[in-house]
């Protein structure tokens, strides 16, 4: 087994820090080689000096201690950032042969993962439209006060000399909700009302901790470039691929206002929490339907160490196939079937995590309250999802489980069925289907739409340590 080099690989990739604040900036390249040295400057290992991109090594919990822990900075590029970077003309043996979508571009291959119509790119913010969009700089903080102070120092480095210029930021934060004291704070709650970030998949010789699964953990491969891998070859040089990973960002706009009157519409067919529950595949607060299909609240409580650890279908093939507990179509199903017979599965009977995925995002936007008015306040969620493989992850994902009908060959569901959150549902098409037991009739949702938009999206490469001082050192002399 691999040693995972921690302190070269982006801390993104492998850990979760409990920072509920972040900014997002896209940055076009200026003068590149002005750009290169800021880049130096972001992993010389000289905090005194300016903010450093972190590593994946363990530090002290960053909401104490020092100053200088109150931030996690990550930095992503584009493949026209690359070019503008010069890097392809300083470096004639780069390649990415095994990166087609990377290098192609998120804009280019959105319509195959159901970006049309209001999600199209022409729809999309400003500078993620096109190939502006050079460097994608990801700031985390303890609180909006810290953000707003290493945010300014950040500001001064990238957009000193002509460096770079600023072409969108974006900011994520925690939603915060009134206790029973009457105390604000943060929760780890998705807008659509969801406790979030739950499954986070167990990485083979990684950090940790990780919580309970029955899943097997995931190849380090899958998260971090490694010549191991046996689908894909770093990128050349190795010292700009070795311990690198790709990000997709994402922008997803979501009508929450939309789905809360959705599910109020469909009461007299199906209980409205019951069927968010069905929806999701959990309960709205974060009890899994697997486990507890009738109630949110079981007979004796629930143990929080069980939320991941279940199956849908065992090796021998009871549980529930059918979707008798938790729908085949359910968000949570499609985008991790767990052992489940399905399209793509490397080994039969395997886990599915060829195609497993790491989200890091926060809401972004007022904490919606359903009991309040609606309102046009725009809601969403904004971050990273990582991968090795953007085609036979991110895109599998979308293409083959979220927007098709047919992953699932042993169990037949309608053709115009889709993921129900993120899925590109139409109104006068959409149905999602509800299995009941005992031979009862199955229920049929119709009549929804997409309750998720995609803003904006760009594939990024997040290099190693090394590979960014690799990039960084790109026609600088070296001294005689």
């Amino acid at each position: 087994m691999t040693t995972l080099d921690l302190d070269d690989i982006q801390g993104i990739v492998l850990r979760r820090y409990p920072m509920p604040v972040a900014r997002n900036l896209l940055l076009s390249v200026g003068d590149p080689r002005a750009a290169r040295a800021a880049l130096a400057r972001l992993v010389s290992g000289d905090e005194s000096d300016t903010l450093q991109v972190s590593s994946a090594m363990a530090t002290p919990d960053p909401r104490g201690g020092p100053s200088r822990l109150g931030y996690r900075l990550y930095v992503g590029i584009t493949w026209s950032g690359l070019t503008a970077l010069e890097v392809p003309e300083l470096v004639p043996e780069l390649s990415f042969r095994s990166f087609r979508a990377f290098v192609e571009g998120a804009p280019q291959r959105a319509q195959m993962l159901g970006d049309e119509g209001g999600s199209a790119p022409s729809n999309w913010i400003e500078g993620f439209q096109n190939d502006r969009g050079h460097v994608l700089v990801t700031l985390y903080a303890p609180n909006r006060d810290l953000l707003e102070q290493h945010s300014r120092a950040l500001g001064q480095l990238l957009l000193a000399d002509d460096a770079f210029v600023e072409l969108w930021r974006g900011d994520g934060e925690a939603l915060i909700e009134m206790d029973e004291n009457g105390v604000s704070g943060y929760v780890r709650k998705a807008h659509f009302g969801y406790t979030d970030a739950i499954t986070e998949p167990t990485v083979r010789g990684g950090p940790g901790p990780y919580p309970p699964e029955t899943q097997e953990p995931c190849d380090p491969w899958l998260f971090v470039l490694m010549e191991e891998a046996p689908n894909y070859y770093i990128p050349d040089p190795h010292e700009l691929g070795r311990n690198g990973s790709f990000a997709v960002f994402r922008v997803e706009e979501q009508d929450v206002v939309g789905f809360e009157t959705f599910l109020q519409s469909k009461k007299d067919l199906i209980d409205p929490e019951l069927l968010a529950a069905k929806l999701m595949g959990r309960w709205r607060n974060d009890v899994p339907l697997e486990l507890s299909p009738d109630t949110d609240s079981p007979p004796g409580g629930f143990n929080s160490g069980d939320l991941d650890n279940f199956e849908y279908v065992n090796a021998d093939g009871s549980g529930d196939p059918w979707g008798e507990r938790t729908p085949i179509g359910s968000h949570i199903r499609r985008v991790n079937p767990r052992g489940q017979p399905i399209k793509g599965q490397s080994i039969p009977g395997g886990s599915n995590n060829d195609h497993r995925l790491i989200r890091r995002a926060l809401p972004y936007g007022l904490t919606y309250l359903p009991d309040e008015p609606p309102d046009d306040i725009k809601r969403g969620l904004i971050g990273h999802f990582i991968n090795t493989s953007i085609e036979n992850q991110f895109e599998f994902v979308l293409r083959e489980w979220i927007n098709s009908s047919d992953a699932v060959g042993s169990v037949r569901i309608d053709r115009n069925a889709k993921g129900p959150m993120i899925g590109a549902n139409e109104p006068d098409s959409s149905i999602f289907e509800i299995p009941q037991p005992d031979g009862a009739p199955t229920i049929r949702v119709t009549g929804f739409g997409s309750f998720t938009h995609t803003r904006a999206t760009a594939y990024c490469f997040m290099p190693s340590l090394t590979a960014l001082r690799y990039i960084a050192g790109l026609g600088v002399e070296s001294p005689r």
